[in-house]
């Protein structure tokens, strides 16, 4: 397991240190960074099993040769082992509905961790230190604010309106306890909209890249660009520039989406 976490580590352009909340909110920012949120790899996986979570050499594996990151359970799962591997304390914390973040306990203080919300929260947070926290990037704002004990609520906003508000469960879960969610996140239905559509987002200094389907939007922190594609050729090359996915799961993703009567060319 020391070759796996080094070679997690050589990837994200970090070296093993003590485990400091310095170097946890290092490892998120590389993370965010070099690892993206994409579902190209979710489709791949569905089809091993429809609660499949790769083991992290996998996760690893295919990281280093495919440049797979993957979607909120992957992420967060893999990163806590890591961290847990690095000396960290973590367990899990549900964000109704659908989503997983992480809770990292150092030096008497319980952080909100998330690498795969394919948002720009890149620091650790210390829920409890306040009652309303709020971060800003790339056109957003997200603000988390305490509803009630052990429950938070996280709002992002986008030119001053919300395009995504869930629920933090600020309560301490191991992979055990959430094997159920990680079951529903992969339902093949089209009420499970992860699962029919595209979506890969990526942070590269003082751009962010978000796709879904055929339009990729471009965010600085001053402005947003969008980029349509319907040729194929133009789009294929594209996702594989900025996100630096192979292009054998990107067609399986095509064809994936396909067999769902859903054809983006």
């Amino acid at each position: 397991m020391e070759q796996v976490i080094d070679q997690y580590l050589q990837y994200l352009r970090l070296h093993r240190e003590t485990p400091t909340i310095n170097y946890l909110q290092r490892l998120i920012q590389h993370h965010l960074t070099l690892v993206p949120y994409e579902s190209f790899s979710k489709f791949h996986y569905f089809s091993l099993a429809p609660d499949f979570i790769p083991p992290l050499p996998l996760f690893v594996h295919n990281l280093t040769e495919k440049g797979w990151g993957g979607t909120c359970f992957t992420l967060n799962i893999n990163f806590a082992r890591l961290l847990t591997e690095l000396g960290f304390t973590c367990s899990f914390v549900r964000v109704e509905p659908g989503h997983l973040a992480i809770m990292v306990e150092i030096r008497d203080k319980k952080l909100y961790v998330d690498v795969g919300y394919g948002s720009p929260i890149m620091k650790p947070v210390d829920l409890e230190a306040k009652p309303i926290h709020k971060m800003h990037g790339f056109g957003e704002e997200i603000i988390i604010s305490k509803q009630c004990s052990n429950l938070y609520e996280i709002d992002r906003r986008s030119n001053g309106k919300t395009f995504v508000n869930k629920q933090i469960n600020w309560t301490a879960l191991s992979e055990t306890d959430i094997s159920e969610d990680i079951r529903m996140s992969y339902l093949d239905d089209d009420e499970n909209i992860t699962m029919r559509r595209i979506t890969a987002v990526r942070f590269n200094g003082h751009q962010c890249f978000y796709l879904r389907n055929q339009t990729m939007k471009v965010m600085t922190f001053r402005n947003i660009s969008e980029v349509r594609m319907d040729n194929w050729d133009r789009w294929l090359k594209l996702v594989r520039d900025v996100y630096q996915i192979e292009e054998e799961s990107i067609r399986e993703s095509i064809d994936f989406l396909k067999e769902r009567d859903i054809t983006l060319f």
